[in-house]
């Protein structure tokens, strides 16, 4: 736990072992605390190129799936020019609602999963479910971590009361309207 505490304290812009080889033990410590390559380099405050030339000697660069980094986000930023840590502050409070949902889901943030019923499907080719951002307190500007979850369609349907939620997207609205129909139907019979 010391170790880890010293690597957080210590001054960024230096390189902790100036022109010492990195020792394997490091290397490894990095590589699983770290979700990259490159997160393992900045993890440990060397180069990129140093750290792969003593991962490649200690054989420790091929064992990384995600070398290139694919989907680990850096420094924060969602892709939309906005970071991520802003929009939970509140600095953003009219940030678009389906694109804080898709990046919570991409990054970790959130599970996709119902957080009423736990429903969890999703489709095989773009792995999207149905689900809907929403606020526990009901206000869609608050988007403090803690205030947001994930309902799926019907439990969206069956405990948001129209009208509280402005910012209901179209095809929902749709949805509801169709499902009031059938459930109609299915009383007159």
């Amino acid at each position: 736990m010391s170790e880890l505490y010293d690597y957080e304290n210590r001054d960024k812009k230096k390189n902790p072992f100036r022109s010492r080889p990195i020792p394997k033990g490091k290397i490894e410590w990095a590589i699983n605390s770290t979700q990259s390559i490159r997160a393992a380099a900045q993890f440990l405050g060397v180069a990129y190129n140093t750290f792969k030339k003593y991962a490649k000697k200690y054989d420790l660069f091929e064992q990384n799936k995600n070398q290139a980094g694919i989907g680990v986000t850096t420094k924060g930023n969602t892709g939309w020019g906005i970071k991520i840590q802003d929009i939970f502050d509140g600095k953003n409070p009219n940030y678009p609602h389906w694109k804080l949902q898709e990046r919570m889901i991409r990054d970790g943030y959130i599970k996709q999963e119902c957080s009423n019923c736990g429903y969890d499907d999703c489709r095989d080719r773009d792995l999207r479910g149905p689900f809907l951002i929403c606020f526990f307190d009901g206000d869609g500007t608050n988007h403090n971590i803690d205030n947001l979850h994930l309902l799926c369609y019907n439990c969206f349907f069956i405990t948001q009361q129209t009208g509280k939620m402005l910012t209901t997207p179209k095809n929902v609205t749709l949805l509801r309207k169709k499902l009031l129909e059938v459930m109609v139907e299915k009383d007159n019979e």
